[in-house]
């Protein structure tokens, strides 16, 4: 469970080589982390400091995690180690104003890169990422580039994700009339998501077409607080049935603990913010 915990606190942003769900991963997670820096920002956090605890309330063995925010607020440097996944340095770097401009999540056996770039309303135009691996015995290099659409008036209409330079697959966009995002299509795989939001347009499901049953399945549930937080999370993981649930609670508008359950209710793991 350590690993899953991790995974999900320690990167400030997202992995961009992901399957599926870019408008979610690419676009509404980017808004988020930039959101995040400005709340920390604003309350003068430089220090953030994490800890995992298991199901039985101990602290996980061999965690830690710490991120480092500089002078400017241009730079956030988390460095994390567990007993499963090792030692790794995930650094992100913003604009002045905020706006993120590139991500590395560095450990022993590889380098994960991406880069941001905006269009001049402000909107992502493409993002492309880079994964270096190596051993004793090979080095590999694995690049990915999404480039987005739109329309005239801002709308989101499609984007180009191109692997290694040379396969390109077309993935189109629905919108509304909030211009919020309602289907995702891969026009190669032909598998949709769909995106739903509340009267407030925040986003509340993201769901998928099984294709063998014709049956609608979430990947991602949402809840929100009085201040607009997300206080609830459910998470299915990708090929599978299993599903988390992540219950979120604040305290000066800052994330203080983040309580992960399976599905069937037992609590598996429970981290813990404390910001200076």
């Amino acid at each position: 469970m350590i690993k899953k915990i991790l995974t999900c606190t320690c990167c400030l942003t997202f992995t961009i080589l992901c399957k599926a769900q870019f408008y979610y991963k690419d676009i509404i997670s980017n808004k988020q982390v930039q959101a995040d820096l400005a709340r920390l920002k604003e309350q003068k956090i430089r220090l953030v400091k994490i800890t995992s605890l298991e199901s039985d309330g101990q602290p996980s063995e061999n965690f830690l995690v710490d991120k480092k925010i500089n002078k400017s607020y241009t730079r956030v440097e988390a460095f994390s180690k567990s007993g499963v996944t090792g030692a790794s340095l995930f650094t992100s770097y913003f604009t002045k104003d905020g706006q993120l401009i590139s991500t590395k999540d560095s450990s022993d056996l590889s380098v994960n890169s991406s880069f941001y770039f905006y269009n001049t309303n402000g909107s992502i135009s493409s993002i492309r990422s880079e994964i270096y691996s190596s051993d004793d015995d090979f080095s590999s290099k694995i690049t990915e580039e999404h480039i987005y659409q739109y329309n005239p008036g801002g709308k989101l209409i499609s984007m180009h994700r191109v692997k290694n330079g040379t396969d390109s697959t077309l993935i189109l966009f629905s919108t509304d009339e909030m211009n919020n995002v309602t289907i995702e299509k891969d026009t190669k795989s032909g598998k949709s998501y769909y995106y739903y939001y509340d009267n407030k347009n925040r986003l509340t499901d993201v769901v998928h077409l099984n294709p063998y049953n014709q049956k609608m399945l979430p990947d991602y549930m949402f809840e929100y607080n009085n201040a607009g937080q997300i206080s609830k999370m459910t998470s299915t993981e990708e090929g599978s049935s299993d599903y988390y649930i992540w219950k979120y609670s604040y305290a000066d508008g800052l994330r203080s603990t983040e309580k992960c359950y399976s599905k069937d209710r037992k609590l598996l793991g429970t981290i813990e913010y404390e910001y200076k």
